[in-house]
């Protein structure tokens, strides 16, 4: 386990935090999540029983991933991902190609339901039924007792380096029988374009991007020497290309995080919370982004803000986690509050991306979130969560106006009812789907979203069981 991995393991399990209304509280014994055992019981004839992950041969579209369980020689549980030729993983929540997002929904179960890779595609998803079944295949290569000779699968791979205020590296390296065969690489700018090297300005760049390619071949690694006037993209490529050599090794032990986006949000209290959207590459922090909300769920905008301490730490830290590879960094002076949330909320993104086994199924803490808008305004609920257990619930109504609604003076009865009862019943049902109010059906379907939402920012996204065939 490289330095990276383990200040990452150390600060979900060694020394785990309380976190309430964006402050620490430092308790021993306590984690934040689980992580998994690398190595568990044999049982099977043909597989080690465990986790197994396995990536498809990267192109122009992009590439998948699998997280394959197998137990007794069965697969159990299978999680599928893809990511876009940016190295960015796809949404499918709001993907707008419907024959993909059957294929990820629905591969899972026939995969588990054939107990291997020869299962009928998705029509209108072939490309992406095709992946899918390659990165199940090499899952599950690397769960076989009998190993397969030579270190690498022969293929196409796609690695991604660390992002800095300058953007990040891509490599897409080829590899046959054991030789790095070819590599084409990228550069995304800061704001997450690729950048255009016939016409860079910049002429050692221009020079580096035409000829690093053929030193990785020529050596066979990632490891050349620097470039000279483009030292700091030569860095990028080379961690790209180590990245892309790692996904495809034969023989691979799951990581401590698991490649993907996250995003987690901080506790709320009366002047709003923070977000932090995580990419992980290779088991390492490659990407933060981060957002302030204030205590209306409005996106704080820092190109106009006026205060610069909360600006420098949201233009600063992001680094500061990608450097530290963890949550605990200095705060930056004067923006204290601003710099504790957003921690609050890495360390919750850090354990989304862990490969949690547990039986916990959401954070605990205070969550915020928002309803759609529409011409009557829109509906905020604040969560309070407990072991999986719905503690209160406060709820608000924003107007047209952008203004809070007083429903003690509010002349309208069932909308004032609404207001009043829906927390207690979110309570007992522990759910945001409770019986709506009548009279005031518009309001209660606005605030069991809000309800929703904010449940659904507290999930904790990589329970094993959640695609186990029943």
């Amino acid at each position: 386990m490289n330095k990276y991995k383990t200040r990452i393991f150390a600060a979900l399990i060694v020394t785990s935090v309380i976190i309430t209304s964006c402050g620490f509280l430092t308790v021993k014994n306590k984690t934040t999540a689980s992580l998994p055992e690398l190595q568990q019981a044999t049982k099977g004839t043909e597989y080690i029983n465990g986790s197994f992950i396995g990536y498809s041969d990267a192109s122009d579209h992009g590439y998948s991933m699998a997280i394959v369980t197998v137990e007794n020689d069965k697969i159990v549980n299978v999680v599928l991902k893809e990511f876009t030729e940016l190295s960015v993983e796809k949404d499918f929540s709001t993907y707008e190609y419907k024959p993909s997002v059957t294929a990820h929904r629905e591969l899972p179960q026939r995969f588990i339901a054939a107990g291997d890779t020869q299962v009928e595609g998705i029509s209108g998803a072939t490309a992406s039924s095709a992946r899918y079944r390659q990165a199940v295949e090499r899952a599950l290569a690397r769960a076989r007792k009998q190993k397969p000779a030579g270190t690498y699968f022969d293929g196409t791979f796609q690695g991604r380096s660390r992002a800095d205020n300058h953007g990040y590296g891509i490599a897409l390296v080829k590899i046959q029988n054991d030789r790095i065969t070819g590599v084409e690489i990228k550069e995304v700018d800061e704001k997450g374009e690729l950048k255009d090297f016939s016409t860079y300005p910049y002429e050692p760049s221009r020079r580096a991007f035409k000829e690093i390619p053929g030193q990785f071949v020529k050596k066979n690694s990632p490891d050349i020497d620097n470039f000279t006037g483009a030292t700091h993209s030569t860095e990028k490529y080379r961690e790209a290309v180590a990245n892309a050599l790692a996904k495809a090794k034969k023989i691979m032990e799951m990581p401590d995080l698991i490649d993907g986006t996250y995003t987690a949000v901080s506790d709320a209290d009366s002047q709003g919370y923070a977000e932090a959207t995580l990419t992980v590459e290779n088991g390492l922090v490659a990407d933060v982004k981060l957002k302030e909300y204030d205590g209306l769920c409005k996106e704080k905008d820092f190109s106009s803000y006026k205060y610069e301490p909360a600006v420098n730490a949201n233009r600063e830290l992001p680094w500061a986690f990608i450097a530290a590879q963890t949550s605990r960094v200095d705060a930056v002076t004067g923006a204290t509050r601003s710099s504790t949330c957003y921690s609050q909320a890495v360390e919750r993104a850090l354990a989304k991306a862990s490969w949690y086994k547990g039986q916990q199924k959401y954070l605990n803490g205070i969550f915020q979130a928002k309803s759609t808008t529409d011409e009557h305004g829109y509906c905020i609920a604040i969560v309070t969560l407990r072991d999986d257990r719905i503690q209160s619930v406060v709820l608000k109504d924003i107007d047209d106006k952008g203004q809070l609604k007083d429903f003690e003076n509010y002349p309208y009865e069932p909308s004032k009812k609404a207001h009043e009862e829906l927390p207690a019943k979110f309570v007992e049902a522990n759910s945001y789907e409770v019986d709506m109010v009548s009279g005031a059906t518009h309001s209660s379907e606005k605030y069991m979203e809000a309800v929703k939402k904010a449940l659904e920012s507290a999930t904790l996204n990589f329970d094993v069981r959640d695609s186990k065939l029943e």
